[in-house]
């Protein structure tokens, strides 16, 4: 960690020296381990620090973009005498003004000590537990455990300054018998507030049902999903739906639809950093401040995100969500949440007369039928036929083809509890379990589970 007063003096001095119009400095950086282990056993444990630095300038409305992970200052001048060079060969950008004016940020919670000084014996000594667990019921896990700290600084030439460190603790856990596999997973800024056991504990006991699975016709049935299921298809409408250049370009089945009702009136989703069960960087990445956007309110389309250009573009305000610089994809929501219901897990199971219990979706692609978010996919790491309010067998892997408008029309109960789910992209989203009538079921795995 460079720490917030040495980096942001040394992008300052950067900023004065450069030759553009306007130039902005975005930089992202810090360590992280992993230990990944299969078998019950660890078989590798990496370390990595690295850093980048995003460096665009503006001649007029022409952008240059050059990105450096080296960070002495001559060589950071030189990057923004190459972004000039680059921004002279680009055509001009309409929908370009200017760089972000400075702003005040509201404070979020996204680095613990405990997590930044989290070593690879600690990891080692938590793996070691849950290798215990496991062994008690004579079944092995696999997966990986990373934590690590970073630090994100946006700086302008119009005056912007900000700085935000983070740190992370995730855990994916696969049990594995003889017979099937399950996997539970849990994310934390905090290491401190994980509940290593418990987690595992989930896994285990999911592993333990899937066996002896029986094949079942395919076609509509009422389904249980759980959060890890709801974070693949909120990812997916992340892209196709909720940010600004699908909803520009009319690919959003919410383009032209503002006001209007998709969904069923118990649907509330929306993009948060303020969650209390985890908190997200208070500006993106044109240092604009983050802000709560509903996207789904009880059921009706009530917005998208944007950034400054896209804003621009679509001649409303932007609402924090830029990416990197040099990003093609416009303007996306980075933690999308689902409001909390007033059921359970446990009450959903036990109101299903018959129905399917899902644990994870995999293989989701979500580019069928964007305009009614048509999607297909497949079931893994644990699919359950429900009867009679009580888990009855596990079932082979399914295909599911589906409209999420449809789906999300037709949603019974929805959990209190939610689950904090972590992508590779460093994207999270705040998912409960929801109870789904209806649900679309096309075929069935045939080959066994990897």
């Amino acid at each position: 960690m460079i720490g917030e007063e040495k980096l942001l003096g040394l992008l300052k001095r950067v900023v004065s020296r450069s030759p553009a119009e306007q130039t902005e400095l975005v930089f992202t950086g810090g360590r992280s381990g992993l230990t990944r282990y299969t078998k019950s056993a660890i078989h590798q444990n990496v370390f990595e620090e690295d850093t980048s630095v995003y460096v665009r300038v503006a001649e007029g409305k022409r952008l240059g973009v050059v990105t450096v992970n080296r960070m002495e200052e001559e060589e950071l001048v030189q990057a923004t005498a190459r972004a000039v060079e680059a921004a002279r060969h680009q055509p001009e950008n309409p929908y370009f003004e200017d760089f972000p004016e400075p702003a005040q940020y509201q404070k979020t919670n996204t680095y613990f000590e405990a997590t930044a000084e989290f070593t690879p014996t600690a990891r080692a000594e938590t793996m070691k537990k849950i290798f215990a667990q496991s062994d008690r019921l004579g079944f092995e896990v696999a997966g990986a455990f990373s934590s690590g700290e970073a630090e994100i600084a946006v700086l302008n030439s119009n005056g912007l300054s900000a700085y935000q460190p983070l740190t992370h603790a995730q855990i994916i856990i696969v049990p594995v018998s003889e017979h099937g596999m399950s996997r539970s997973s849990a994310f934390s800024h905090d290491v401190s507030t994980v509940d290593f056991e418990a987690v595992a504990a989930r896994g285990l006991e999911r592993c333990a049902l899937n066996r002896d699975q029986q094949e079942i016709p395919v076609g509509q049935m009422d389904v249980i999903l759980e959060p890890s299921c709801l974070s693949e298809v909120m990812m997916w409408l992340s892209m196709i739906a909720f940010g600004s250049n699908a909803f520009i370009e009319g690919r959003s089945f919410m383009a032209g639809k503002l006001g209007e009702r998709s969904m069923g009136d118990n649907i509330t989703i929306y993009d948060s950093i303020f969650e209390p069960e985890a908190q997200g960087l208070p500006f993106d990445f044109q240092g604009f401040p983050k802000q709560k956007v509903v996207l789904i309110e009880r059921g009706i389309n009530r917005g998208v995100v944007f950034d400054t250009m896209s804003a621009n573009q679509g001649k409303t305000k932007p609402t924090g969500h830029g990416l990197p610089p040099g990003m093609p994809h416009g303007a996306i929501p980075w933690n999308v949440c689902l409001e909390p219901g007033d059921s359970s897990l446990e009450e959903m199971i036990s109101s299903c007369r018959r129905g399917l219990l899902v644990t994870n979706f995999h293989y989701v692609n979500g580019f069928l039928d964007p305009k009614n978010a048509l999607m297909t996919g497949m079931t893994r790491y644990g699919t359950f036929l429900v009867e009679d309010g009580k888990i009855k067998h596990a079932v082979k892997n399914l295909r599911w083809t589906e409209s999420m408008l449809r789906a999300f029309s037709n949603v019974q109960a929805i959990s209190r509890e939610r689950e904090v789910i972590s992508d590779e992209g460093g994207m999270f989203s705040v998912m409960p379990a929801v109870y789904v009538k209806d649900f679309t079921f096309t075929g069935v795995q045939k080959e066994e589970s990897d």
